[in-house]
């Protein structure tokens, strides 16, 4: 009898073995399970709200057709408000609770690091994060889970535009940014690029998100002779500096990151009064805007680009297409594209070599996003954009 209850009881722990390591989280039989933290208030939620919603229309057509081998894709999304502790428990929420498969377009520097090691802790991927941060790329390892980012980082993106200008005579860089890992890394980016160009970095100046008082940094910095501002801060901040350099009178080029080439600048300046001032802002960013992605001369794809405004200004009702909801609905593209790449047998490890195996067209740009065997980074181009005409315009591209 014991022999027999022993033997029963081996039988019903191999069944419970097999059935947990043939248990992926994330992924049933009918449904693949993806989560972001990202703001849907506060300062930053145009770049939240306009991302995740872009991803969901494309989720929805990939869903129409039958999904992912046989599979429904649904995105959770957490509130994070830009605030690193509402990330955090939004990110824990995600993956331990809800069992989440994959991270995707989690937005901020410092908040994506929050959640980093609880992702490594339960082997789920973070895919292509609202954030151009280095350490948003990587394989996994030292409790970290594998990171795929498709835009070239902050850091090349300053680094390139510092050796533009300062070749068109604006040899005196300096530094306005955030106290936070993505500020820092605009910084170490205008450093690089100054040392590559032969020039020093005249003057710094840390500041809090949020703030909005610049006339004093733009004082010190006019003062230790600047003729090029770089921006390490998000588009509410950059906002205020444009607008209080043009009403100080100064006339240096203020060049910001992809994290300032947002729409959301163009409509929160007119509202404030202060579009004007705006004009001549520079961003070096991954992308193009709307307008540009529709011209042939710029964008073999223009007509695919075309073809998604129509179709995500009827679905949604939207006067425009913001640079968040082009980065929203090419995240998804590529998301959906390896999915289906890994295969029905869907884990982290098939999704990696799923990653490293396609190619995606960027619609907006004509440019092949893709990583290789081993790569992490989707995309290195870098293109600078200027405010003209109070929209974004297309200037020159200065990395492929």
């Amino acid at each position: 009898m014991k022999r027999i209850l022993t033997a029963a009881t081996a039988a019903l722990a191999g069944v419970a073995f097999a059935a947990s390591a043939h248990a992926q989280q994330g992924v049933t039989d009918d449904t693949i399970l993806l989560g972001s933290h990202t703001p849907l208030s506060g300062p930053l939620q145009p770049w939240g709200a306009g991302s995740t919603g872009a991803a969901k229309i494309y989720f929805a057509g990939v869903n129409a057709q039958g999904g992912i081998h046989g599979r429904q894709i649904e995105l959770l999304v957490e509130d994070s408000s830009y605030l690193v502790p509402k990330a955090t428990e939004a990110g824990r929420k995600l993956v331990v609770d809800d069992g989440i498969f994959a991270m995707l377009l989690a937005l901020g520097t410092p908040h994506n690091n929050a959640v980093l090691p609880i992702q490594g802790e339960f082997n789920v991927p973070n895919l292509l994060p609202m954030t151009a941060a280095r350490s948003m790329s990587g394989a996994a390892g030292d409790g970290m889970p594998e990171r795929f980012g498709a835009l070239s980082s902050y850091y090349d993106q300053v680094e390139a535009a510092v050796g533009h200008f300062a070749a068109g005579g604006a040899n005196v860089p300096c530094v306005i940014y955030l106290d936070t890992d993505f500020g820092y890394e605009i910084l170490e980016g205008v450093e690089s690029g100054a040392a590559m160009a032969g020039v020093e970095v005249a003057a710094t100046a840390a500041h809090q998100p949020g703030d909005s008082d610049y006339v004093g940094t733009l004082t010190k910095l006019a003062g230790a002779g600047c003729n090029a501002v770089y921006l390490g801060v998000n588009f509410p901040e950059a906002i205020s500096i444009k607008a209080t350099s043009a009403a100080m009178g100064l006339p240096m080029p203020i060049v910001g990151s992809t994290a300032i080439f947002e729409e959301a600048v163009i409509l929160l300046g007119a509202q404030a009064g202060v579009l004007e001032a705006l004009e001549g802002l520079y961003a070096a960013g991954s992308w193009i805007g709307m307008n540009d992605a529709k011209n042939p001369d710029l964008n073999p794809l223009h007509a695919e680009a075309a073809k998604f405004e129509a179709t995500f200004l009827q679905v949604t009702g939207a006067p425009l297409v913001t640079g968040a909801a082009l980065l929203g609905h090419n995240a998804a593209m590529i998301t959906a594209a390896a999915l289906q790449a890994a295969g029905p047998d869907l884990t982290p490890e098939s999704l990696t070599a799923a990653m490293e195996s396609i190619e995606v067209p960027n619609i907006f740009t004509g440019d092949t996003i893709s990583f290789g065997e081993g790569g992490r980074t989707g995309s290195s181009a870098v293109y600078l954009s200027q405010i003209q005409g109070g929209q974004w315009s297309f200037v020159e591209k200065l990395r492929d």
